[in-house]
């Protein structure tokens, strides 16, 4: 099985989804789209124009908005993309701004939320349909997952929504058998958490230990979604039917961000 990740931050990469399923055999063919808020000098990779390279699709967060693809030419390519791995029945799974680009690729609408983001470890409340989820059906109820995103979506006509949360009702869908969105953060790593609360301290004036104690002990809340994050990811896989064949990687600039991700880095306020 052939995935192909999008990273569209250099902070933001595929982390515990790429561990899993490189621990699956899958040959993972990342691709850095956009720097985010990492280092403009990398190199980039293109969006590619169609599904046929690849198995599946899995698309990570960035500080863009998907309302913004005047300044960001690869986000109507990922929509495109998207589209063309769903119609060819081939898995896809947005995660945060992928959940967006997701949404927005099917007609539903991405608009910043009021006032507020949603930062740390909140429950996912799991509706009717996640009981009949290939992927969610024995999700722990009221799942802490990590969330930090200012913007959020209208669900686009035919999806199934499958969680939601008080102030940002929108959470995770499904289009058909095989397209999920994921607003939240499966993809976390403990050292993408550390990084990602220096910068929250950073963006928002507040105390580093003041978010800390509101993380409360890492393990405690890490633990349970990392097994989570690695069921989704293994399920998510086995909707796709193998390859007939093996394919070689192509991957133009995965150098650029493997010490990222191998770290486990993260990043994103946006998505």
């Amino acid at each position: 099985m052939r995935i192909l990740f999008l990273v569209n931050d250099t902070m933001s990469p595929p982390g515990v989804l790429l561990e899993e399923a490189r621990a699956r055999g899958a040959d993972c063919d990342v691709r850095l789209i956009h720097y985010g808020f990492g280092d403009p000098s990398l190199p980039l990779d293109e969006v590619p124009e169609g599904h046929e390279a690849h198995d599946a699709l899995v698309i990570m967060g960035g500080p863009m908005g998907v309302y913004e693809a005047d300044k960001y030419p690869f986000i109507d390519k990922t929509k495109a993309l998207i589209c063309s791995f769903h119609e060819a029945d081939k898995s896809v799974m947005g995660v945060c701004l992928g959940s967006q680009l997701v949404a927005s690729a099917f007609g539903g609408n991405v608009y910043k939320m009021k006032d507020f983001d949603e930062f740390g470890f909140l429950p996912q409340t799991w509706l009717d349909a996640a009981t009949e989820d290939a992927l969610l059906h024995d999700a722990e109820p009221e799942l802490p997952i990590v969330q930090w995103h200012h913007d959020t979506f209208d669900l686009p006509d035919g999806a199934v929504q499958l969680s939601t949360r008080p102030i940002c009702r929108n959470q995770s869908f499904r289009i058909g058998n095989k397209t999920y969105a994921f607003q939240f953060h499966l993809e976390l790593t403990r050292e993408t958490l550390e990084e990602w609360m220096a910068q929250r301290a950073t963006y928002t004036g507040v105390e580093l230990a003041e978010i800390e104690a509101a993380i409360g002990p890492i393990e405690a809340v890490l633990d349970p979604q990392q097994a989570f994050a690695r069921r989704v990811m293994a399920r998510w896989m086995g909707l796709q039917a193998p390859p007939t064949a093996a394919s070689e990687i192509h991957a133009t600039g995965q150098g650029a961000i493997d010490h990222h991700v191998d770290a486990g880095g993260e990043g994103g306020g946006g998505a």
